[in-house]
């Protein structure tokens, strides 16, 4: 006889045991596939040259009374040399172009409530800082998997800068909204 725990222990990531799963089948998925489903699963893309004084920055903005919440899924970058650095700032203030989130329901006629932008202008006001890191030449992405939410009059921002020359970089942000 083996010597198999006939427990699952409390401390793996997933408590559960599936024993019939013919009979009464059992699925784990993202909440995303759930958002994408309902039509809120959202995403922005940036593509542009990087420069000492043209970083690349987008922005997720949730305005005051959109009734929604915003979850931050994943957010994406890659640049073509490095060193880059990637920064998440909460509720910085970006000036720039409007562009319209990408709903990743193809079927769907729902609209995000957040208002995005891109620029190549660095953010003002006074934002908070979430996290910075320095990036390689490739991609990068970085799983959030919900973890940043942004309420209503808040927004989340990255900005991609480099300390000398030009480098080609793109940046996303995908969320879903409940």
């Amino acid at each position: 006889m083996p010597n198999d725990a006939v427990f699952n222990p409390s401390s793996q990531p997933l408590y559960t045991e599936q024993v019939n799963t013919y009979v009464t089948p059992g699925v784990a998925s993202f909440p995303e596939a759930d958002a994408a489903l309902s039509g809120l699963f959202f995403a922005i893309p940036f593509a542009s040259t990087v420069t000492t004084a043209a970083p690349l920055v987008l922005q997720v903005f949730n305005p005051a009374g959109s009734g929604r919440t915003a979850y931050i899924s994943r957010v994406t970058a890659s640049t073509a040399t490095s060193p880059v650095t990637l920064t998440l700032l909460r509720n910085a203030t970006v000036g720039g172009a409007a562009i319209t989130p990408v709903n990743f329901n193809f079927g769907s006629a729902v609209a995000s409530v957040m208002t995005a932008r891109t620029a190549t202008a660095a953010p003002s006001g006074s934002p908070a800082t979430l996290t910075s890191l320095l990036l390689a030449a490739g991609p990068v992405i970085v799983e959030l998997n919900g973890r940043i939410i942004v309420p209503p009059g808040n927004s989340l921002t990255i900005t991609l800068t480099i300390s000398t020359g030009s480098s080609a970089a793109t940046g996303g942000i995908s969320w879903w909204e409940y």
